[in-house]
């Protein structure tokens, strides 16, 4: 018997929040809106977030993480231990730096984000195989287990593999993969590796979770499929396309306010419409949220892949991860309030 439901490495931050009269553009100056530099702090990451989600099923959930002996770092880790998310597996160290990103909102309601990984961004190969792969079956987080995931965000991809590879050989039920940002943003912007350690990523994994965007974006990549015959397809098509290009056993499509579309290996897709809310308080984090949901799902109904796996699981996955995802919209921020526990829809 394994001890943890569901163990994740990845975005584990502090959101710092700036108001500002304008956003200056690059050679100007400009003014913040009071005499407040910080308006407010908000702990989250796109893996810290969907942990939490998953714990509130009744999961028990560790975090795979590089942290700074800092004041960020110390926030991160009391706020994980109020939602019950275990910290034996993070790696503490004044030499490293805690992720933060900086939040700059002008009076209009615009905003820019500067991002800080931090920590997160030295989970390479070799770390990985320093701090969690080279254990023995008592002390490697992988054999103790049943879902592994990670991102795309701020691991550098070598350091990905190395967490997949790692997982699989340790024979996690299933490993999971957040695709947070597109290809382009991933290689370029973020500069987290290069485009065939991204593809590598992607085939490695049993469950995908990306974006539309993304989604729209890797398959573009991967198949002779024009960029705008990727655009004209229905959520379902995609995602059954972007498993079959992956081989991946179960695609997991969040489309914002349409909802989302799932394919499962031997089965047909399905999309389904999110719950209607009457007002929304803040869509932040609601794809991680989703994705807790469906990591819970799998984690207490088994692999929907699996032969004999009843026809609804599928169903039920999809109609859990919308509520979820849906929850997390009536909150600020991307975790769930202390105290949440959830059952399956």
């Amino acid at each position: 018997m394994r001890k943890f439901g569901l163990i994740g490495c990845g975005s584990n931050v502090v959101d710092k929040f700036l108001s500002v009269r304008a956003i200056p553009k690059a050679g100007e100056k400009g003014y913040f809106s009071s005499t407040k530099i910080i308006d407010g702090e908000v702990v989250g990451g796109v893996t810290l977030n969907h942990l939490a989600w998953a714990n509130t099923f009744g999961l028990q959930t560790a975090l795979l993480a590089r942290q700074g002996n800092d004041t960020s770092g110390n926030l991160v880790r009391k706020e994980m231990e109020t939602l019950g998310i275990s910290t034996t597996f993070i790696d503490i160290s004044p030499e490293h730096v805690t992720s933060e990103s900086y939040v700059i909102k002008q009076d209009d309601g615009e905003r820019s984000i500067l991002m800080a990984p931090g920590g997160t961004s030295s989970i390479t190969e070799k770390s990985v195989s320093t701090l969690w792969s080279n254990k023995d079956a008592l002390t490697s987080p992988f054999a103790q287990t049943q879902l592994f995931s990670t991102e795309i965000s701020q691991v550098p991809l070598n350091g990905v593999l190395k967490l997949l590879s790692s997982a699989k050989k340790n024979n996690v039920q299933a490993t999971a993969l957040d695709v947070d940002v597109s290809p382009s943003v991933a290689i370029h912007e973020a500069r987290l590796g290069d485009k065939d350690e991204l593809l590598k990523c992607v085939c490695q994994a049993d469950i995908l979770k990306p974006a539309r965007h993304a989604a729209e974006e890797l398959l573009s990549v991967l198949s002779p499929l024009s960029v705008e015959e990727v655009g004209g397809l229905d959520g379902k098509k995609l995602a059954g396309l972007l498993m079959e290009y992956t081989n991946a056993k179960m695609v997991a499509l969040t489309e914002g306010s349409s909802g989302c579309s799932i394919a499962v290996a031997g089965q047909d897709a399905i999309s389904l419409a999110p719950p209607r809310l009457a007002a929304v308080t803040d869509t932040t984090g609601a794809g991680d949220a989703f994705f807790g949901g469906v990591l819970a799902s799998v984690a207490l109904l088994g692999n929907p892949w699996s032969c004999g796996a009843p026809e609804r699981t599928i169903h039920t996955i999809a109609k859990t991860a919308n509520m979820v995802g849906a929850m997390n919209c009536q909150t600020l921020g991307g975790l769930p309030k202390p105290g949440t526990r959830l059952s399956l829809a």
